[in-house]
């Protein structure tokens, strides 16, 4: 039985047609007894299905996959097992056990031997969904009991105790409880906002804003000022020249000649803390500037808008959107068109490290 598995670094491809590589593997009496890495170049789904057939694949193991491609493979007598997602080695390991199906590790991660976990444990007693539970990780999507919605425990006895509920901590929940349980009217998520600043009775509230959401920023503490104080901090506060960070790396858009100003998030935080807000409201926050405002902010941080160039604001559309979907899981490698790279330069090219680094997380 020979495999061919389309990879993309060192993980099965989430799309055929992203893949630099296919490792050919070959399998007898349920051992791996050779593998080897081709090169693979893919023009068109014609070709990856000559490639396969010319090597003697008879299953092809990959994420996603064209339905005519699907259905050429068939017509060869080639068997697809799709939507997998997790390495190559934990492929291979899952060949070898002979449980490698369709959806293998996508929805069932407790089923693949996470690295550097200890042994996975069959518990069979309900817990984390009655099948696998791994020394330090739990996934509740593939939990099948659910029991918790029934107010049953279910953490693994081997997590030990969680932490005691702070009294603060309480209120928070009391009041975000009390909203979210509104009968009368389906609350925005500003007005949600609003009466949970009142429901625990807060007197100044913090706005960390980016500078591309800066109006509606401004509306939001015109908002927020006719019940409260708001201490509104742009992303750019301090003035810190972009100098300061990794050569190369420069802010999207900026025009030449023009001194580019980093965000910074961390005097953000300074100041909010300074002024002793007792809740920050994220605006906009560029991904990863959001982490570390959220780490140094003294004060509980709750994000109302994010920022998503492509989708209105509205990142949630992107699941629900086979494009979006696609372009997400196949782009990592694949550069932006010069015309699109024009003025907005993907960090990834202007910074070869973070390329590598991806890689090697892959």
């Amino acid at each position: 039985m020979r495999y061919g598995i389309p990879l993309l670094a060192n993980r099965v491809a989430p799309r055929c047609n992203c893949a630099d590589c296919i490792l050919i593997v070959t399998v007898a009496r349920g051992r791996v007894t050779t593998q080897e890495r081709v090169p693979l170049d893919i023009t068109s789904p014609l070709s990856l299905v000559s490639s396969l057939q010319a090597r003697g694949i008879d299953t092809v193991v990959c994420g996603g996959i064209k339905r005519d491609t699907r259905e050429s493979l068939a017509g060869g007598d080639v068997t697809v097992i799709d939507n997998v997602a997790c390495s190559a080695d934990q492929a291979l390991r899952a060949i070898e056990a002979g449980r490698l199906r369709p959806g293998f590790g996508l929805h069932t991660e407790a089923e693949i031997e996470l690295p550097a976990s200890g042994p996975v444990v069959d518990r069979g007693d309900g817990i984390a969904g009655g099948a696998h539970v791994a020394d330090k990780w739990v996934n509740c999507l593939s939990c099948r009991n659910r029991v918790c919605l029934e107010g049953k425990a279910c953490l693994p006895a081997d997590l030990g105790n969680p932490p005691a509920v702070s009294a603060d901590e309480i209120r928070m929940l009391e009041a975000a409880t009390d909203i979210s349980s509104e009968d009368e009217r389906k609350l925005c998520r500003l007005a949600e906002l609003v009466y949970f600043c009142i429901e625990m009775n807060l007197h100044r509230i913090g706005i960390a804003f980016c500078e591309d959401l800066r109006e509606p920023a401004e509306i939001l503490s015109g908002v927020l000022a006719r019940s409260f104080e708001t201490v509104p901090v742009s992303c750019k506060i301090g003035g810190a020249v972009e100098a300061r960070l990794r050569e190369g790396t420069r802010s999207r858009g900026t025009a030449p000649g023009v001194t580019p100003i980093s965000c910074n998030p961390v005097a953000q935080a300074a100041v909010l803390n300074h002024a002793q807000t007792e809740l920050n409201v994220a605006v906009g926050l560029c991904m990863g500037a959001d982490c570390v405002f959220a780490r140094e902010s003294s004060a509980p941080v709750t994000t109302l808008f994010v920022k998503d160039r492509s989708l209105a604001n509205n990142p949630i559309g992107a699941v629900y959107s086979e494009y979006y979907l696609r372009e997400s899981v196949s782009t990592a490698r694949t550069p932006l068109a010069p015309e699109a790279r024009e003025g907005q330069a993907d960090a990834r090219y202007r910074n070869p490290e973070i390329h590598s680094a991806w890689e090697e997380r892959s």
